[in-house]
């Protein structure tokens, strides 16, 4: 291609990616990164590292998001730049890995990997860091592993001093190969297919299978099956991965298998368009039309075979492929087959390999047809240049997370995932409506919502999050009737859920069904194993009933609920200082001074300044209604001067410090006290006017 093909490999995968730059936060990007409290904490680095911890156990993935959530929080630009920049270092380290085992068109086959849309999922979508990191890491392991065997070979062919430096750097070429290996499964366990790929690398270079070849591969073997298999039980118990969507026989995931490869072949030689939730297959074990796939399979399977003795390569590659796609072919279960069981994300640890049986297939039709050298470059050079711009196309859904939704829907209408999770986007947009008034806007969006959540419903009945979104879109619409059916619905789906309690009780209230509501809350608490105690779910519950308690004037009540909110979220200066007015309003002013203290002194943060400036004006009122004793009279000197540094000349202010400092006897604060009030009356601020006076009047006599 040119003297220096990596740099022009490099760029491709640069060129070819340039829209990931300006790609935003999708789907689980949250739960990976922008909403992840670890990535965003600051000991983060060392809680990740505990199985369970984070949404799949890939420490090193998220130690990288990590790093860049305290470089630049949750900007995605950098996010991005990473998942490039490691793409075109596995197309680099593919190419020195196809040259050193001397694989004809090493270049072309990386340059393809390079820009093929197929990669536009990894790398355009922040989450898959996964795989981009994963698969550079493991292709480093395989490269330093050939190393290691060549400079093996080179020292049995030496003697004396060469052959020992020689056997000395493989030695240290292996340990670094396993290390990338440990590092890449750490991202992701798809890197599994390292272990075979050793294998087959042994037979392509026709090294004989010592014992001590054996010995050297089978750590890679045993560590792979131990983390693979971990990752599977995390699907299953962490992730989800059960139900009646995985009740497939074994004859169902031979034919998904089948079904699958044939797919991802396809799909590569043929990138004329990529969805981000294809068609899910529909199995049937009993038709013969649906064998055809396998049968196919069978027949590559039996040509290759039949051919190993003129030429290994295409049961080599047949084998590399099948390794490398083996976790998304059907037969260990994971999350994504619920809703289709193809992605372009699962085939990224196998492009390579796809690459790689494109170009010398291509290459030797175009050489048995008789076609020029020229013409056969000319060929591939096309195809190649023409995966840039689909790769540019592809990557336009990924601006957003409604673009990608739209765009799903747009291409395949019966995917109930994107026609559910637009609805959630459209009711989020509803909520940020609902807080700025904009009734017009509301209805728009919930009336779309509510399309969407039907349409998902209509799909997939069995699904809580489809009657879920048509309660809230119902809700929003004033439908409260409907709304209720809708979420009752959703219970029976998924009765463990206490959130849904808690949405069936805001209904409930809207109806004005207080006490009926009261009791859908209060079932949240229920003592039962199989209820989901989501954080947020109790916080809404008691914050509700504490709301109801007020309104019916039971403020024992109320304060019992605010109680529980403090012990749910000790360092919350919101809710203890929620707790200290309803104490006071409930009779307890010592009570209230002092909650309201403890959230103005102690370490507990405030939502926002506003809420912080109010918790404090009712601490000074409750201060200055008794005689402060000297803690009390300390912090509230404090807050009094930070409260007039923030409003300098508020006469709500000044009139809160002068109380404070007589009541403590200061005669000049006395005297300034009694001109406010001549001023406020002067002002006609009766209401500041009278409350001034009647400081004035519970201060002990002036000596």
């Amino acid at each position: 291609m040119l003297r220096h093909p990596a740099i022009l490999v490099a760029a491709l995968a640069v060129v070819a990616h340039l829209g990931a730059l300006s790609a935003g936060w999708i789907w689980d990007d949250g739960d990976y990164i922008t909403a992840n409290r670890i990535v965003q904490s600051t000991n983060g680095w060392m809680t990740l590292w505990v199985p369970g911890a984070t949404p799949q156990y890939y420490p090193l993935v998220f130690l990288g998001f990590w790093v860049e959530h305290a470089i630049v929080g949750n900007h995605p630009l950098l996010y991005h730049a990473t998942n490039v920049v490691l793409h075109a270092g596995s197309s680099v380290i593919l190419m020195r890995i196809l040259a050193r085992l001397r694989v004809p068109h090493a270049a072309w086959i990386a340059a393809l990997f390079a820009v093929h849309p197929m990669g536009v999922e990894s790398v355009a979508w922040a989450t898959e860091r996964k795989n981009t990191q994963s698969l550079m890491l493991a292709l480093a392991s395989i490269l330093c592993f050939i190393r290691a065997e060549q400079q093996r070979d080179e020292a049995q062919a030496l003697a004396g001093q060469g052959g020992a430096a020689a056997s000395k750097e493989a030695h240290a070429a292996l340990v670094l190969s396993f290390i990338l290996y440990l590092a890449a499964l750490l991202s992701k366990t798809t890197a599994v297919f390292v272990a075979p790929a050793l294998v087959l690398i042994a037979l392509h270079r026709r090294a004989r299978i010592t014992g001590g070849f054996v010995a050297r591969v089978t750590p890679y073997f045993v560590v792979g099956a131990a983390l693979g298999l971990f990752t599977a039980y995390l699907e299953k118990t962490q992730v989800g991965a059960k139900g009646a969507d995985f009740a497939l026989t074994a004859v169902d995931r031979l034919q998904i298998a089948s079904l699958n490869i044939l797919f991802y072949a396809r799909s590569f030689a043929l990138p004329l368009e990529q969805i981000f939730v294809y068609p899910r297959w529909a199995v049937d074990a009993t038709r013969i039309d649906h064998w055809a796939a396998f049968a196919g399979m069978l027949l590559v399977a039996g040509a290759c075979v039949w051919a190993w003795r003129i030429t290994r390569a295409p049961l080599l590659i047949l084998l590399w492929m099948c390794a490398a796609l083996f976790p998304a072919l059907g037969f260990i279960d994971v999350w994504p087959f619920r809703f289709s069981f193809v992605a372009d994300h699962f085939a990224y640890a196998a492009m390579p390999a796809l690459a790689t049986v494109l170009v010398l297939a291509a290459h030797a039709a175009m050489q048995w047809m008789g076609a020029e050298p020229r013409a056969r470059t000319a060929v591939l050079g096309a195809f190649v240049a023409a995966c840039v711009p689909l790769s540019w196309m592809a990557a336009q859904k990924y601006t957003d997370v409604e673009t990608l939704w739209r765009d799903t829907i747009a291409r395949n209408p019966n995917a109930w995932l994107a026609h559910n999770n637009l609805a959630s986007v459209l009711l989020e947009q509803a909520g940020a409506a609902v807080a700025a008034e904009d009734d017009a806007r509301v209805r728009a969006l919930a009336t779309e919502a509510l399309g969407h959540a039907r349409a998902a419903y209509e799909l997939k009945d069995d699904d809580v999050t489809h009657p879920a979104n048509m309660s809230e879109a119902l809700r929003l619409l004033g439908r409260h009737d409907e709304a209720l059916v809708a979420i009752t619905r959703a219970i029976e789906i998924a009765p463990h859920l206490s959130g849904l309690r808690v949405r069936r009780g805001i209904i409930l209230e809207a109806l004005g069904r207080a006490d009926d509501a009261r009791g859908a809350y209060a079932e949240v608490f229920i003592e039962d194993a199989a209820m989901r105690m989501d954080r947020e779910g109790r916080f809404e519950a008691l914050r509700a009933l504490r709301r109801l308690a007020v309104a019916r004037g039971d403020y024992t009540d109320a304060v019992q609920h605010a109680r529980r909110i403090v012990e749910l979220d000790p360092r919350s200066g919101d809710a203890m200082a929620d707790l200290g007015a309803l104490l006071a309003a409930s009779g307890d002013a010592d009570g209230g001074r002092a909650m309201l203290r403890a959230a103005l002194a102690g370490s507990a943060g405030f939502s926002s300044e506003q809420v912080m400036v109010g918790a404090s004006v009712r601490y000074l009122r409750a201060v200055i209604a008794v005689t402060p004793g000297p803690g009390d009279l300390e912090l509230a000197r404090a807050i009094g001067a930070r409260l007039a540094s923030l409003a300098p000349g508020d006469p709500s202010v000044r009139y809160l410090t002068l109380a404070l400092e007589a009541r403590v006897g200061d005669a000049a604060a006395r005297r300034g006290l009694a001109q406010l009030e001549q001023s406020a009356r002067a002002a006609n601020a009766t209401q500041m006017a009278d409350e001034i006076a009647a400081v004035l009047a519970s201060l002990p006599a002036a000596p």
